[in-house]
C-alpha cells in the first residue's frame, strides 16, 4: 500500500506506454520487500524542467529511455565514470545536490552473458548495428578483453564515427558496410565470431525479417545474442541456432539492468531466486503482449 512514507522512483521517455520497467521495478520491490512505488512518465520535450520538478517532488531515482540518455549528461549534478565513458545515461540517484547519473545498460548486457555461459574476452567480435545499443555492446567488448571487434552497418559513416569513439583505446576494430558483406562473407576474415545483434530488425511485429540471411554468415559465428525479446527467438536466433550455434534473447538483459539500477537505488544486492521469479512474471507479459 502507498503512503506518505512510500519512495517514489520512475522512467521518463518518449514515448514510454509500452515500457516493461514500471512491472519490472514494482516486482523487485515487493520480493525484496521494500517500500517503494514505481511509474512511467511520458515526457515529449523540456526533459531538464521535468528532472528539475522531479527533484524538489523528491522522486529518489528514474530510469531514462529514449530519446533522453544524452541529454541527462548536462542535467545531472554528478556522473560515474562507466557512463560518462559511454556518453549515455539510464539511470538517476537522487543525491544532495541533484541526481547522480549512471550507465547500467552495460552491466545488464555483462550479467546475461556470463550468466549464459559465455565470454567476450580473447574472441573475435561483429556487431551488427550502430545505435545505442551497439555502443554499449561496443564499450562492454572493450573492456571485457575481446581480441578484434569488427562492426556491421548499413550506413558506414555512423559505424566509423562509433569506431573512433575507441580507437585510442583499442586497435584492432574494422567497420564494414552491411550490403558489402551480403556481396561477399570472405570479407570476415575469422570462423568463430561472437555476434551481437542490437539493430530493432525482427522486432514484433515484424518477425519475419532478419538482418542477414546468408547462411555462410552464421557458419562463421560462434555464438551471439540479439538485443530483442519480442519475439523471444527471432529469425536471427533461428539461424544461429540452424547452424548449432549458442544465441540468445535480450530479456535478461532488459531485466538485470533493471536490476542494476535498483541495487543503486537501494543500497542492496538482488539474489538469483528473485531475479528468477521476476523473469517469469515478465515472459508472461509478453507473451500476452504477442497474442
Amino acid at each position: 500500500m502507498i503512503s506518505a512514507s512510500t519512495s517514489v522512483y520512475g522512467i521518463v521517455g518518449n514515448p514510454i506506454e509500452h515500457s516493461l520497467s514500471p512491472l519490472l521495478q514494482n516486482a523487485l520491490a515487493k520480493e525484496m520487500n521494500i517500500d517503494m512505488s514505481y511509474v512511467a512518465f511520458h515526457v515529449t520535450d523540456n526533459i531538464k524542467a521535468a528532472i528539475d520538478g522531479a527533484y524538489f517532488l523528491g522522486i529518489k531515482g528514474f530510469n531514462v529511455t529514449i530519446p533522453f540518455k544524452k541529454d541527462m549528461l548536462n542535467i545531472v549534478t554528478d556522473t560515474d565514470e562507466r557512463a560518462k565513458k559511454i556518453g549515455a545515461i539510464n539511470t538517476l540517484k537522487k543525491v544532495e545536490s541533484g541526481y547522480k547519473g549512471y550507465n547500467t545498460d552495460i552491466l545488464g548486457l555483462k550479467h546475461s552473458i556470463k550468466n549464459n555461459g559465455m565470454s567476450i574476452k580473447g574472441k573475435n567480435v561483429i556487431i551488427l548495428g550502430a545505435g545505442g545499443a551497439a555502443k554499449a555492446a561496443l564499450y562492454l567488448v572493450v573492456e571485457e578483453g575481446a581480441k578484434s571487434i569488427t562492426l556491421i552497418n548499413r550506413n558506414v559513416k555512423r559505424a566509423n564515427e562509433l569506431k573512433k569513439e575507441v580507437c585510442d583505446t583499442f586497435k584492432n576494430i574494422s567497420v564494414v558496410s552491411l550490403d558489402e558483406l551480403k556481396q561477399n562473407l570472405d570479407i570476415l576474415e575469422y570462423n568463430d565470431y561472437f555476434v551481437f545483434q542490437t539493430t530493432n530488425v525482427g522486432m514484433y511485429p515484424k518477425i519475419d525479417e532478419c538482418i542477414i540471411d546468408d547462411v555462410g554468415f552464421y557458419e562463421k559465428c560462434e555464438c551471439g545474442i540479439d538485443l530483442i525479446y519480442t519475439p523471444f527467438e527471432t529469425v536471427f536466433i533461428k539461424n544461429m541456432l540452424k547452424a548449432n550455434k549458442k544465441c540468445i534473447n535480450g530479456l535478461d538483459m532488459l531485466i538485470l539492468q533493471g536490476v542494476a539500477s535498483f541495487e543503486i537505488w537501494n543500497d542492496v544486492k538482488v539474489d538469483d531466486t528473485v531475479v528468477k521469479n521476476v523473469k517469469v512474471l515478465l515472459t508472461e507479459k509478453l507473451k500476452e503482449r504477442m497474442k
